[in-house]
């Protein structure tokens, strides 16, 4: 019996040892060309290709600098790349031949098309503004079809949308599509979406066919394409009469005059619209003439208005406030004892003020008033769980845990003032919320008591740090479920996020059923919130993210992306937004209700 680990091994050896595999000639065209530390790029002919790896040191010997398209002699060997048993062509230098055959046919192509006005901007059909049916081509199975639908859902609520499944690779693809254009063209539709997700250029070729590209331009129906990602070109994108990046972006443009924007300046037209949103189904209709209907069931989607963003504003503003009044007031006090030390309170403050969403300041003072009580009764508990949760961060940032370097788009604390200075910051940060709260003249004597209490317990070896724990043992772990990684985040991030809805509770005087269903909804919150953060962990940028991305996968951690994939990871965040809106429906209706469940779906839709 061998591990994957040890059959990669084997066959890698058994590659190395062959002598016929060694020392090679070979000649093809390159395509999928990433020039990162090393040169990753494929070696083509017209039936088949490989992968290959030219290393730095050796491309830089070369007489020219390669790029897609290029017909090349390669030499090298044969390889095997144990980690994810994928074979390929070590190359160790390459000579150029011209221009290859697969792009020479690809331009001649492209010239012929142009020529006869195929690809002119005078045939090209306006995008209806308001469009009612929609039609996709596309695979039923692929996540590009899911990527379409999410939008269109939330964009489009009310159109009626069919799917015309199809191949999009293998020899079946370039048939069923054109099938389904002229099919579909005979319906009646506003607008037809032709797409897939990315891949290689030799799986995007179908999408350069002659006849795909013709049956494009035939089609009295506008034509949005919506092939591969943003870099990827085919002559399909220059046939249809509008071309997208990427499938979503197809959604995106399909309805650029639709729901919700065409509202968004009066927020209760919209509540009134997502409201009577019932259902929505997806038509899929096959080749022979057969009709599918899935019917789903439509949640609520929450808006956030204006006034709801102004309203976070006006928290997160609030709370920034408060925390410099209270970094002062502790400065002076250390200063009146003759403790001298600037840098600590710089250090301090340069976390406090990276800037951030203030989440958890937002959700106590929502809740706050949700219960009755006036803004100011939470700005001790709003201070006090803002100085905690930037605690733990300074924590998570040092080298023993994971060393990262930027926190909010700023260098971490331990970055810019050493790490003896950033974990004295920390642990400044995490005692001063329990004088704060106790000396709150604001609140009773047993609001104080259980504000505390619940606040050191779930910052605790039960909660945050807990989950903390079982981050770090997880890393050594081989296997871990996804069961075990939803404890994990229960506690690392739903601990205080279910903390500060329920400080918020029991700041406005609320009743402990309140305050347990508060609960309730930051444990849901705070874990669709993990996975969504695993998720843009994978799907952003560091500018975007403020912070370092593709960390975790460096690190080899295990992530809800790792563990679910990227859709199976979407889905079970808008499984556990569900549950949290279900939460908030205990409460009785109010402005800051209506705030909480706008809040919520916009924490979800930062991946979308």
């Amino acid at each position: 019996m061998l591990t994957v680990t040890e059959l990669n091994q084997r066959a890698s050896e058994i590659i190395r040892k062959n002598q016929k595999l060694r020392l090679l000639l070979t000649e093809g065209e390159i395509a999928n060309l990433r020039t990162e530390e090393h040169l990753f790029f494929s070696l083509c002919d017209e039936e088949s290709s490989v992968r290959a790896v030219m290393f730095r040191h050796l491309a830089e010997r070369l007489r020219f600098v390669p790029q897609n398209g290029m017909e090349v002699i390669a030499a090298g060997s044969a390889d095997i790349y144990e980690p994810n048993g994928m074979f390929q062509f070590r190359v160790t230098d390459m000579l150029l031949q011209g221009i290859g055959s697969i792009q020479k046919g690809f331009s001649e192509k492209e010239k012929n098309l142009s020529e006869e006005g195929i690809f002119s901007d005078s045939v090209k059909k306006p995008i209806p503004e308001n469009p009612q049916k929609i039609g996709i081509i596309t695979s039923a199975s692929g996540a590009a079809l899911q990527d379409m639908l999410h939008v269109l859902k939330r964009r489009s609520p009310s159109a009626e949308i069919v799917l015309f499944p199809v191949h999009v690779q293998g020899k079946h693809a370039e048939s069923e599509i054109c099938h389904a254009l002229e099919t579909a063209d005979t319906q009646n539709y506003d607008v037809l979406l032709l797409g897939r997700g990315g891949g290689s250029a030799e799986d995007l070729r179908v999408f350069n066919s002659e006849k795909i590209v013709r049956a494009v331009h035939a089609c009295k129906t506008p034509v949005i394409s919506a092939v591969g990602h943003e870099t990827d070109f085919t002559l399909a994108d220059k046939a249809a009469d509008l071309r997208a990046s990427t499938p979503s972006a197809a959604a995106e443009l399909a309805t650029q005059k639709q729901y919700p924007e065409i509202l968004s300046d009066n927020h209760e037209i919209i509540l009134s619209v997502s409201q009577i949103q019932t259902g929505d189904c997806l038509k899929i209709l096959l080749p022979d003439g057969a009709v599918i209907v899935r019917a789903e069931r439509k949640e609520k989607k929450y808006i956030m208005n204006e006034s709801q963003k102004m309203q976070l504003k006006n928290y997160a503003d609030r709370v920034e406030n408060k925390l410099s009044a209270v970094i002062v007031k502790m400065q002076k006090q250390a200063e009146s004892r003759n403790l001298q030390m600037p840098s600590l309170f710089d250090a301090m403050r340069h976390s406090l003020t990276a800037g951030g969403k203030r989440i958890r300041p937002a959700l106590i003072y929502a809740f706050c008033e949700l219960c009755g009580g006036a803004p100011e009764k939470a700005d001790a508990s709003a201070c006090a769980m803002e100085m905690t949760h930037t605690a733990s961060l300074i924590f998570d940032d040092l080298p023993a845990l994971d060393n990262d370097d930027l926190r909010r788009g700023k260098p971490s604390c331990h970055k810019a003032f050493g790490e003896a200075t950033a974990i004295l910051a920390g642990y400044g940060l995490i005692c001063a919320p329990f004088s704060l709260i106790a000396e709150d003249d604001s609140l009773t004597p047993e609001q104080k008591t259980k504000i505390i209490k619940i606040l050191a317990r779930e910052e605790g070896a039960s909660g945050m740090v807990g989950g903390q724990v079982l981050d770090m043992q997880f890393e050594t772990q081989e296997h871990v479920t996804a069961e075990q990684l939803e404890t994990m985040c229960l506690g690392k991030t739903g601990a205080l996020m279910k903390a500060a809805c329920q400080m918020g509770c029991l700041c406005g005087g609320g009743t402990s059923e309140q305050v347990e269903n508060a609960g309730n909804y930051g444990l849901a919150l705070g874990l669709a919130f993990q996975i969504i953060d695993d998720i843009l962990d994978v799907t952003s940028t560091s500018e975007q993210l403020g912070k370092p991305v593709g960390s975790d996968a460096q690190e080899d951690k295990q992530t809800f992306v790792t563990i679910l994939g990227i859709e199976n990871a979407k889905k079970r965040a808008e499984e556990l937004t569900a549950l949290a809106h279900e939460e908030l429906r205990k409460f009785s209706d109010s402005k800051n209700t209506e705030f909480l469940h706008a809040l919520t779906d916009a924490l979800l839709i930062r991946v979308q």
